[in-house]
């Protein structure tokens, strides 16, 4: 069964979004998604080359537990079908208080608005999960992300065991706290960090 949508939202383009919790059966969207990155997007999402993702791993992607392991997708109307667009996830660390996050959005949907509204729902669903942090780690050279992540509130920091790499980190916010997102013609980023 489809989990319940979230949030459904207009971009500045017009596209109808619709952003709800993953489920096992978006596993061949989610693989088609990430076939269809750059080679570029791809190393900046899983941080080296990939040229493809194992079923075994987007398996365990698709089948997030919503608790320890929140993760959610992107959904646009496209050419009469039903596309996913943008995959944000977050993983609670051994600290219980904190959780890494990863975000990659697709190609051509970049600039919408879809990443800061993807980052808002985790900060929210984190939040309500009773952690009190989000961090990721960036490589350096994304500069799409690390403008997405000062725009959206979160703290820059030289990663101290990698000079390629910015730790990004910001508060959990319960819902009644995140703001809404008024401003989706800002640019959106590759990917963040592995999770």
């Amino acid at each position: 069964m489809t989990p319940p949508m979230i949030e459904s939202f207009t971009t500045r383009t017009g596209q109808r979004v619709q952003l709800r919790p993953v489920c096992l059966q978006d596993a061949e969207a989610l693989a088609e998604m990430l076939a269809g990155l750059s080679p570029l997007a791809r190393r900046r999402r899983f941080h080296g080359a990939v040229n493809a993702v194992s079923a075994t791993r987007l398996h365990d992607m698709a089948g997030a537990d919503g608790h320890r392991q929140i993760a959610f997708v992107a959904l646009a109307e496209h050419d009469g079908a039903s596309r996913l667009v943008a995959d944000a996830r977050c993983v609670t660390d051994a600290s219980n208080s904190a959780a890494e996050f990863a975000l990659v959005v697709a190609e051509g949907w970049r600039g919408h608005g879809i990443a800061r509204r993807c980052l808002a729902a985790l900060r929210r669903a984190a939040a309500d999960e009773g952690l009190h942090w989000l961090y990721g780690h960036v490589l350096a050279d994304n500069l799409p992300m690390l403008a997405l992540m000062r725009r959206c509130g979160f703290t820059l920091s030289p990663h101290r065991g990698d000079g390629g790499m910015v730790v990004a980190e910001a508060r959990c916010l319960p819902s009644p706290s995140v703001p809404p997102w008024h401003d989706a013609g800002q640019p959106a980023a590759h990917t963040v960090a592995r999770a």
